[in-house]
């Protein structure tokens, strides 16, 4: 077995209002950092598979059907396969979505 440390900080790079890079894929998960400046919109969306959605800086608010979300280092919001969500930056965040996929 072969582990290797993902260096979040090194994914970024600071291009645009918004970023969205994988910085691991593999069988069973997914890891997307993504950084949403200037109050960029993730728009409507969803996730084929279970995800979590893990704040490590920054304000912003997560919105699913009606209910709202604030969004802010530590908050961890987990949600089911095809729920549809949005995510705001106010003014900016960077999140960590983990998608867990099923076992092959």
């Amino acid at each position: 077995m072969t582990i290797t440390p993902i260096r979040l900080g090194d994914a970024l790079r600071g291009e645009g209002d918004r970023e969205v890079r994988t910085v691991l894929a593999d069988d069973r998960r997914k890891l997307v950092l993504i950084a949403l400046r200037e109050g960029a919109v993730l728009a409507a969306h969803h996730a084929i598979h279970p995800i979590t959605i893990h704040c490590l800086e920054g304000q912003g608010e997560l919105r699913v059907g009606e209910e709202v979300f604030p969004m802010s280092p530590g908050v961890v919001v987990p949600l089911d396969a095809h729920v549809v969500h949005e995510v705001e930056g106010k003014p900016a965040l960077v999140l960590l979505v983990t998608m867990f996929r099923d076992k092959k």
